[in-house]
């Protein structure tokens, strides 16, 4: 559910672009220049990454055209047209989730917000996928409008949860489990990656990866338990019921090659997002805002290996750090 920099690492290089004919929003805070794409010849769909569906794309400067400015925020947001009231609740939630962010950990500027439709899309995701929610250096990108991906995410978590699981996503997500309203918390995720945006562990790449995730999902735990305790049964349902499914269909499952399992529909890194998550709420449980601060840190400081990783997840919470070497086998945390 992010756009990750390691990723970008490999396959883009910083260039110099050229004046572009709208305002471009896209200047980082750090001043640091926008991101190219390094292709190799003949590139296409397929070029270096296995044919991904949700992998990110070429990375360009986005492109306002038709797009409209909503007014009233911190940092600059740009819907799709006709969408100022989805636009209005997610930038006001993102405005509180900055606002909490910048109590608990050291959060850079906020770089512009778009809330737009399938047509916009591509004008200014880094994600070909609409409706995946994605960070990076100058922007947060957000549908406006139901994504056909959670559909896609829906079919491969239900026929493997069972009766009781499926009454459980029904009764929080409506009839047809629409997780929509799952979704639209995820803004906190990428929010809180804008803490780690200069993370870049060279020797460590993989262990990166996942703990980059669980710090966003750490963020986006405390955010709702804190500011949005209601909204807390939406998110926590669907990943307690995918984690307490059977495991063995999904084709990826170590948790190293979790950035790979961005290739395909993107059902399977959900999966991964789901069992992080089941380990950020039991650390925000145990730990709090100190779990967060903990982990970002460590993302922000020198490379560390899965051991030292697991070390520091023990300080924490010693169930985590078993669930972590264990892998995907472990059960939800016991309550209370």
């Amino acid at each position: 559910m992010s756009l990750h920099r390691h990723y970008l690492a490999q396959h883009f290089t910083p260039s110099s672009t050229k004046e572009e004919s709208v305002t471009d929003p896209t200047k980082s805070p750090r001043g640091t220049t926008p991101l190219a794409p390094r292709m190799p010849e003949a590139a296409g769909p397929q070029a270096g990454t296995g044919d991904p569906a949700i992998a990110p794309t070429a990375l360009t400067p986005p492109n306002l055209d038709g797009l409209e400015p909503l007014e009233g925020f911190p940092f600059p947001v740009f819907i799709s047209p006709g969408g100022a009231v989805r636009g209005q609740a997610v930038a006001e939630r993102a405005a509180k989730t900055v606002a909490w962010l910048e109590r608990a950990v050291p959060m850079p500027k906020t770089p512009p917000l778009f809330v737009v439709g399938p047509d916009h899309w591509d004008q200014v995701a880094t994600l070909p996928v609409y409706g995946m929610p994605h960070e990076g250096l100058d922007r947060i990108v957000v549908g406006q409008q139901p994504a056909p991906f959670w559909s896609t995410v829906t079919e491969a978590i239900a026929p493997h949860v069972g009766t009781e699981g499926l009454g459980r996503l029904r009764r929080v997500y409506g009839p047809h489990i629409d997780l929509g309203s799952f979704a639209d918390l995820l803004v906190s995720h990428e929010l809180t990656h804008l803490a780690n945006l200069e993370t870049l562990w060279e020797t460590e790449p993989a262990v990166a990866f996942w703990l980059n995730e669980l710090a966003a999902n750490l963020g986006l735990h405390g955010y709702v338990q804190q500011v949005e305790p209601a909204a807390a049964e939406t998110l926590e349902t669907v990943f307690e019921v995918t984690w307490a499914a059977p495991q063995e269909h999904w084709p990826m499952r170590d948790l190293s090659a979790m950035e790979k399992s961005l290739e395909g529909d993107g059902a399977n890194y959900v999966w991964f997002e789901f069992g992080l998550q089941v380990l950020a709420k039991q650390l925000w449980q145990r730990a709090g805002v100190t779990a967060l601060q903990r982990v970002v840190a460590a993302l922000q400081g020198p490379s560390m290996d899965f051991e030292q990783i697991v070390k520091l997840l023990e300080e924490l919470d010693p169930w985590v750090a078993r669930a972590i070497r264990s892998w995907p086998a472990f059960p939800l945390p016991p309550r209370g």
